[in-house]
């Protein structure tokens, strides 16, 4: 969570449609929980005592209630989406800004397929998140305390189920979540795997086919879209299992309410209004839960994501400004290395070592070597593409 909240600040420039957006679903929500209470007046007062002009007046109030909590609804996804897609659009062009300004050894460890992929498919994860987040984190408290509380004032014994139900579904979501979130990450990084040969093979088409190499480079392709695919199946495997295990728990919490509401029935402690009401709140409830089960999901997911993003932000330049740079500076036309040796990371081994010579201005000179010599690296140092690493 901590990698997400980071994200956070990016919404600072929507803070109208971040407040909006859950007040519309605060209304929503407050109008579901009517709709029970309603239909218990219309069966124990109205239909109990036939009082068509109390079901008539209570049918039209459940009508107003519904059109308002749609008008509250459809507001809501307005406004989620508005602060959603603006978050998402000012996150990219953060992203793209820095790595514009990446020296080419940052660019070489998070290398061009990795970054398409956060760019793109990293950074929509987290703004459907944002988008899922704006609705559901208002209308999933309200909504299962709002009805845990009409439920227990419906039918206070009844209400005992949600100390065995709630639980059980708190059980179920950690234990998927704990597996889930570690795949996740696994699925990106097979992303850009994939995007990563994609991109290698497109940027130098012309030399793969001169080279007749289009069956080795399908072949790496192949693979690289096979063990993605492998890993997203995998997590999915896990992910399923939550929506029927939860509507399992979520049966047999009707089945119970039913069977022990009629039971209280025919002794005389609960009128048939109050059983209908109560297993809506019940309903409500569960399915309250079954929401958050959705949101904690796609969180592990934004999570893996915002860890991605965050790396690409918070990347040091490898080729920074000198603390004391020289101010007046008169370039005479002559390049000169001494001792220079170059590695790209600290742990591979050097493709310069002791580099020594001078080209004074207007001298033609030619660098000769094998393929891997370091002919490129070497000349990558005069732009300062890199900085030597001695010398």
């Amino acid at each position: 969570m901590h990698e997400t909240r980071r994200l956070a600040s990016y919404l600072r420039s929507y803070k109208l449609w971040v407040i909006l957006a859950p007040a519309m679903m605060a209304i929503e929500v407050a109008m579901d929980l009517l709709q029970p209470w309603l239909i218990e007046r219309i069966i124990d007062e109205g239909v109990a005592h036939s009082d068509l002009d109390l079901v008539r007046e209570t049918g039209l109030i459940m009508i107003g209630v519904a059109l308002v909590g749609m008008i509250g609804g459809v507001f809501c996804g307005v406004f989620a989406v508005r602060a959603a897609q603006g978050f998402g659009a000012d996150l990219r062009g953060s992203l793209f800004r820095k790595v514009q300004d990446l020296s080419f050894g940052n660019l070489d460890k998070l290398e061009t397929g990795g970054l398409i992929t956060r760019l793109t498919n990293d950074v929509t994860q987290l703004t459907d998140t944002v988008a899922m987040l704006l609705r559901v984190m208002v209308r999933v408290p309200l909504l299962l305390f709002g009805s845990l509380i009409m439920a227990t004032i419906t039918s206070p014994r009844l209400a005992l189920l949600f100390l065995v139900l709630i639980p059980l579904v708190a059980v179920v979501i950690v234990v998927i979540i704990r597996i889930a979130y570690p795949m996740f990450k696994v699925v990106q990084k097979k992303l850009d795997r994939l995007n990563i040969v994609m991109q290698e093979n497109l940027a130098g088409v012309r030399v793969v086919r001169v080279f007749a190499r289009s069956g080795h480079e399908t072949a790496r392709f192949e693979t690289a879209n096979a063990d993605h695919r492998d890993t997203t199946i995998a997590v999915i495997r896990y992910v399923v299992v939550v929506m029927p295990l939860l509507m399992f728990i979520v049966n047999v919490g009707i089945v119970a309410t039913l069977w022990f509401g009629g039971r209280m029935i025919d002794t005389g402690d609960l009128e048939v209004g109050q059983l209908i009401a109560f297993s809506n709140y019940l309903l409500q409830s569960l399915m309250a839960i079954m929401f958050l089960s959705m949101l904690v999901i796609r969180f592990a997911r934004a999570e893996a994501s915002a860890d991605r993003v965050n790396e690409v932000l918070d990347s040091v330049l490898e080729v920074a400004n000198p603390p004391t740079p020289i101010e007046h500076f008169r370039p005479r036309g002559q390049v000169t290395f001494e001792n220079v040796s170059f590695a790209f990371d600290d742990d591979s081994e050097p493709v310069l070592r002791g580099i020594s010579f001078t080209v004074e201005a207007g001298q033609t000179v030619a660098i000769l070597g094998a393929t891997g010599s370091g002919k490129s690296s070497l000349v990558s140092l005069i732009p300062r593409f890199y900085d030597p690493t001695e010398g």
